[in-house]
Order: C-alpha cells, then sequence, then structure tokens
C-alpha cells in the first residue's frame, strides 16, 4: 500500500510540474513536431466538437498534460514508463454537443502542452484555438437520396469565400470504404473515375471549408448508385 501511494504522489506531482507556466519555456526540453487545436462543425446535424492533435518527436510519451489559457487542465495522459510510450494524439471532445456548451469548453486562445518521454526527457509546446466558425457551402450535385450512374458521377459545391481549402469526403456506407480529398480554390467540383465506385451503393458526399485558422465547417448528403 506504501508503494502505491508513493507512486501516486510521485504521479502526481509531475503533472503538477508539467502545469507550472514556467514549465514551457524551459530552453532545455524538446519541441512536439506537430500541435494542432481545430473547431469543427458539422451544419447539417448541428454537432460542434474540438479536436486536439499533438505529435512528439522520435521517443514516445508516457505523459502529457494539456492546459488552457486559463490554466484549467482539458487533457490528460498517464502511460507505462516502462513502455516505448505513445509518439502521436488525436483526441476529439464529446459530441453531440452544442456550440455554446464546446466554447464554455475550451476557451480561445494558447493552449499549452507539456508531456515526459520514456526516456526522461521534457517536451512542451503551444497551440491556438480560434472561436471563428468556417462558413459552410451548399452542396449542388448530387441532390439528397439522388439515384446516379457511376459513369457519370461529379461531386460538386458552392465556392465560399476565405476558404483556404475544401476538404472532400465520398464515403460508401454499405461498405465502409471511404475516399478524403483536399481541393483548393477556386476548384468546386471533383469526377469521380467509375472503377472507385460500386453499384447499387449508399454513398455520403461531405464537403468541409477549413479556413486559414484551421477550422472546419463540413456539410453532408446521402445519394445512391444506380444499379
Amino acid at each position: 500500500m506504501k508503494q502505491i501511494i508513493g507512486r501516486r504522489f510521485i504521479a502526481l506531482g509531475l503533472a503538477a510540474a508539467l502545469a507550472q507556466p514556467g514549465y514551457a519555456k524551459d530552453e532545455s526540453c524538446l519541441a512536439f513536431s506537430q500541435l494542432r487545436m481545430t473547431l469543427e462543425q458539422n451544419a447539417t446535424d448541428g454537432d460542434t466538437e474540438v479536436v486536439l492533435f499533438a505529435k512528439g518527436r522520435d521517443d514516445g510519451l508516457e505523459h502529457l498534460v494539456v492546459s488552457a489559457p486559463d490554466a484549467r487542465r482539458v487533457a490528460e495522459f498517464q502511460g507505462d514508463r516502462t513502455g516505448i510510450g505513445i509518439r502521436e494524439f488525436n483526441l476529439e471532445s464529446a459530441e453531440p454537443a452544442d456550440l455554446d456548451a464546446v466554447l464554455t469548453s475550451f476557451p480561445e486562445g494558447s493552449y499549452s502542452f507539456a508531456g515526459k518521454t520514456v526516456n526522461g526527457k521534457c517536451i512542451t509546446g503551444t497551440a491556438s484555438l480560434s472561436h471563428k466558425i468556417a462558413p459552410a457551402t451548399s452542396l449542388l450535385a448530387p441532390s439528397e437520396d439522388q439515384v446516379v450512374p457511376i459513369e457519370q458521377l461529379v461531386l460538386r459545391w458552392e465556392p465560399v469565400a476565405g476558404v483556404e481549402r475544401y476538404v472532400v469526403e465520398l464515403n460508401n456506407e454499405d461498405s465502409g470504404g471511404q475516399s478524403t480529398f483536399e481541393v483548393f480554390p477556386p476548384t468546386t467540383s471533383v469526377a469521380i473515375p467509375a472503377h472507385f465506385l460500386q453499384r447499387d451503393s449508399e454513398y455520403q458526399f461531405v464537403v468541409g471549408v477549413k479556413t486559414a485558422e484551421k477550422n472546419v465547417t463540413f456539410v453532408e448528403l446521402n445519394f445512391f448508385t444506380a444499379p
């Protein structure tokens, strides 16, 4: 029991140390290779979520703490210090959730990421979250529940001002197959080759508008391919 309690206090002490404001300024710490905080909204069903992405260096992490601009801890990972650790984290807030609840839970501003590798090295960094909602596009073709010959499928949507890129998804609802394309303006259509498609299947067509803040708003519809 004494050993278990001792380990618990060590873990709590490490978490507290990682959360200290000065920790992120330690020049001896490694820097994360990638950090992102994005606000993603599905305009079709009204769901909103925050996505946190962190990628370390070569060594895996055995501990990670993410703190909000108000110093509140919004995520924490405690792994096995005797293993190889985790190098990449992709975390999403709970959904369904309305916009106000998400913005309250994840305030706008700079988030601090701090961790410890399995080799005992500290790693830190920051990522900014913007509350500026990305605009939504309108899907033009195919239309909801339309039956389309596989030889004639062209996905089309309305152009949006201020977009950095469009994220286009085509998902086969029957087989589970998924395809994702990044399309840069002014292009607003993608022709899908027939050999990519299955006949007599249900598909979901999704377009996300990604802005310079890296936030994304998606719209979606379902259609069918002809037998």
